[in-house]
């Protein structure tokens, strides 16, 4: 069989069912081959639009998404998406082309150095040959998988592509191989932590992205009431614990200044599938630190650690259950854990006393009223600016794995593919994209990818003619902001030339009214929101 054809068999019987990519001529024999394993392309007007898509649909299924895309600038266009996944711990396999070295020699066309660019934002860039893609592809996707899920990238040229190798469709299960997750923990490590948590009064939990990744939510929440810990997650890891558990304090880093505080009075920190790249800010800390993750227990933004547990979270969290005895819990902590979560959602998110509804909808506002009226699984993609910091504070979920957002690399653009991807995968749930103007504007295209599959799902465009994060900052130090200011464009026409349908709302009820109708259609729907983004700047821990 050709070279192409067993990657796409061998993918289909690890469970792809879709691809991803904007493609070039010479990628055609590799997206045909996929086609011919029943495995659907889809066509995306920016290559970083299908990592995005990728990304969240491969987090959700738990197979790799797969990209394809073209030599040159297939891969530059597509670097802030392969660098989004990898960064984010989301599972992608990204192919693309590369120059075979015969016509490299006479053409060079197009020539960037693609595995060494690709091994700067991967956990493996390698060119697949007819002689390695057996042993090759295999390798690539457990590490795309396990133990730290991320990017893998496999160039392969035209050539190589439809070079026959030796094996027959029968053969192609013995290919498959898988790596062994559960890696064992020193006694003695496991001694020492229980010993700090037997002792503390006062302990604290800073669940990160690695806790996603591993999907280790329900022992997270038995670990974290089996001691009597409040808890805080970063920004990726919402809804890895129910954010209406009496333990759950909210989201370390932005409009969270009371778990600053926590954090200041707690003798204990434990931190589980942390990682400095989903870190808004370090922290130095004055008492013992037990990090438990399955990549990496020297993270670099919660120091010094005391004690590192590397090795399956799952089994370290049950272990640790296991070991521990009696304990004395502080009555006092576990109240102020709730007076944290109160004082974050009716303090530093409330709206403040200067505002007025005739400027706009006040950001906050725009979470907290959506959430009230949407089922309990919707899930939302936030892209990139100061309503994704809002979003993880404002918009509260007790389900794991409804909240996306690219908080690794933070490109602008990230939502709507990321929204696609994640209906895709569970095309029951509800889906918000919630995009800033600055990032709709940046991929429009992306409605016509929208259009044409029909995703049924709600993008909510937060409209304030502004790159309001940066210009924020500006204002402050009293800069010039004509680098962060665009004019007013008429977003509902832009919609609606792409078929889709166009909701404006200029208030809180026009908003409400406008989700409930968009619920209702199921078809793809878009609600422009005039947003106050002053507001942002009168909240107490804005940044």
């Amino acid at each position: 069989m050709y070279t192409c054809d067993f990657i796409a068999k061998y993918l289909k019987k690890r469970g792809v069912k879709q691809v991803f990519g904007t493609p070039g001529s010479d990628t055609i024999n590799l997206i045909n081959a996929f086609s011919d394993q029943g495995i659907n392309y889809v066509l995306t007007h920016h290559e970083n639009t299908a990592a995005y898509m990728a990304s969240t649909y491969g987090e959700i299924t738990g197979v790799p998404g797969v990209v394809i895309v073209t030599k040159g600038p297939g891969i530059t266009n597509l670097a802030s998406g392969i660098a989004s996944a990898h960064l984010d711990r989301r599972p992608i396999i990204v192919f693309s082309a590369i120059i075979d070295p015969e016509l490299l020699s006479k053409n060079p066309h197009q020539e960037v150095p693609l595995v060494a660019f690709g091994g700067l934002i991967t956990k493996l860039s390698e060119e697949i040959t007819s002689a390695n893609v057996t042993t090759l592809l295999d390798r690539a996707y457990n590490l795309a998988m396990d133990p730290r899920p991320g990017a893998v990238y496999l160039p392969i040229s035209p050539v190589q592509a439809i070079s026959e190798i030796d094996m027959d469709d029968s053969e192609i299960d013995g290919t498959i191989t898988s790596t062994n997750k559960s890696r064992t923990i020193d006694k003695k490590y496991l001694n020492k932590a229980n010993d700090l948590i037997t002792a503390s009064k006062k302990p604290i939990v800073v669940a990160g992205v690695g806790s996603v990744a591993s999907k280790i939510s329900d022992e997270l929440l038995s670990f974290i009431h089996k001691i009597n810990a409040p808890a805080c997650v970063t920004l990726q890891a919402v809804g890895n614990i129910p954010c209406n558990d009496k333990l759950y304090l909210g989201m370390y880093g932005w409009f969270g200044t009371p778990i600053d505080e926590m954090l200041k009075e707690a003798d204990l920190i434990i931190t589980v599938g942390l990682d400095g790249w989903d870190i808004i800010r370090p922290y130095k800390s004055k008492v013992p630190i037990i990090s438990i993750d399955d990549a990496d227990v020297n993270d670099r933004t919660f120091q010094p650690v005391s004690v590192g547990l590397k090795g399956n979270m799952a089994n370290t969290l049950s272990s640790l259950q296991n070991l521990l005895g009696e304990r004395v819990t502080d009555l006092g902590w576990l109240k102020k854990a709730r007076d944290c979560f109160d004082k974050i959602h009716n303090f530093e998110l409330g709206i403040s006393s200067e505002y007025r509804e005739s400027s706009g909808i006040a950001p906050q506002a725009v979470y907290k009223e959506i959430r009230k009226v949407v089922p309990e699984d919707t899930i939302i993609a936030a892209d990139a600016g100061a309503h994704k910091s809002l979003a993880s504070q404002a918009w509260l979920t007790n389900l794991p794995l409804k909240y996306f957002v690219s908080n690794g690399l933070s490109p602008m653009g990230f939502s709507l593919g990321a929204a696609m991807g994640a209906k895709m995968a569970l095309p029951k749930s509800p889906v918000i994209s919630f995009v800033g103007d600055g990032g709709f504007l940046m991929y429009a295209g992306e409605l016509a990818t929208w259009k044409r599959l029909d995703v049924a799902m709600i993008q909510v465009i937060m409209v304030d003619n502004g790159l309001t994060q940066v210009k924020s900052k500006q204002l402050k130090k009293g800069y010039n902001t004509e680098s962060t200011s665009f004019e007013k464009i008429d977003y509902k026409k832009i919609v609606e030339s792409f078929g889709i349908d166009a909701i404006e709302a200029n208030n809180v009820t026009e908003l409400v009214n406008g989700i409930k109708k968009a619920l209702k259609l199921n078809k793809p729907v878009s609600i422009i929101v005039k947003l106050d983004g002053s507001e942002y700047l009168r909240m107490p821990s804005a940044v």
